[in-house]
């Protein structure tokens, strides 16, 4: 989960409502005040993440001239979605991705952080001709193997099923206070954190957090997709092993690209950096496709 180091809005980001033959979807946009927008950037948030975890990033790729739209996925959040299991499969969610792209004029540059990572992989392949490319940011190839890890996902998607979503967040945040280096956000940011979680659909949160633990490996088939990939990730990421985002870049035959002073949520720590990184990734195309 990413932590947002403020709440305020930079000039320029707005909330808005992106309608799609899917359904409505919560965003944070802005787009260029000057200018022709050199074209869209989408970016996909990750597990108990949302729109919010983009916010500074929103900001910096705007000022490069790129209209960029942060959503919230279905059941995250401020987007709405049903109390079925079946609609937070990995298909479903990528397909809510490739609606996104299409209202946006398609051709976006697709940015998935974490687990929004392996959606934004699953809706290329669902439709590579609505994107240019494709950013792993701090995500992984397929869902988690260690045996501590899978425990705790499979204990958090029971409680989300069998326990007031309240309650499960409670015992998360006891959990997380007593982990070494924790520290204790401001009030104001706090009282967001459980807004964000307990406004979840709780079969949402359940099912996403099952997909961590049984995803399947895509990374050929992405390789093999059409559309360019890039892997980046935080200096001192702790989400997906770093041996495991090196393998998977080197099956889509590029390097990784370290960004220095970060963690697991880079758009958060260093924005600056981050954008920096992206936008010479998209620019670094000869047949650019922009809306």
């Amino acid at each position: 989960m990413s932590t947002p180091r403020t709440l305020t809005l930079p000039d320029g980001v707005h909330p808005e409502t992106l309608e799609t033959e899917r359904g409505a979807f919560a965003t944070l946009t802005a787009i260029p005040s000057i200018g022709t927008p050199l074209g869209t950037v989408l970016l996909v948030p990750g597990w108990t993440g949302s729109k919010e975890d983009f916010t500074p990033l929103v900001d910096h790729l705007c000022r490069y001239g790129w209209r960029t739209v942060a959503v919230d996925q279905r059941g995250q959040y401020e987007t709405t979605g049903p109390a079925d299991k079946s609609a937070y499969s990995l298909a479903e969610l990528g397909a809510d991705v490739v609606a996104m792209s299409k209202a946006l004029g398609g051709y976006s540059q697709l940015v998935g952080h974490s687990f929004g990572g392996l959606v934004a992989r699953e809706a290329v392949l669902t439709d590579p001709s609505v994107f240019s490319s494709i950013s792993l940011l701090c995500s992984g190839p397929a869902a988690f193997t260690d045996e501590a890890t899978v425990q705790s996902l499979q204990m958090m998607a029971f409680g989300l099923e069998n326990l007031p979503i309240e309650q499960v967040y409670d015992l998360k945040l006891d959990h997380d206070s007593k982990t070494p280096g924790y520290v204790a956000p401001p009030a104001d940011v706090a009282a967001f954190l459980r807004k964000r979680f307990t406004s979840n659909v709780p079969t949402s949160l359940a099912e996403i957090t099952r997909r961590l633990t049984d995803a399947e490996d895509k990374t050929e088939l992405l390789a093999k997709s059409g559309v360019r990939a890039q892997v980046l990730h935080g200096e001192t990421d702790d989400g997906w092993p770093l041996a495991a985002q090196q393998a998977m870049a080197a099956v889509l035959g590029v390097e990784v690209e370290v960004i220095p002073d970060a963690g697991h949520s880079p758009a958060i720590d260093q924005p600056a950096k981050t954008a920096r990184l992206l936008v010479d990734f998209f620019h670094d195309y000869p047949n650019l496709r922009t809306v």
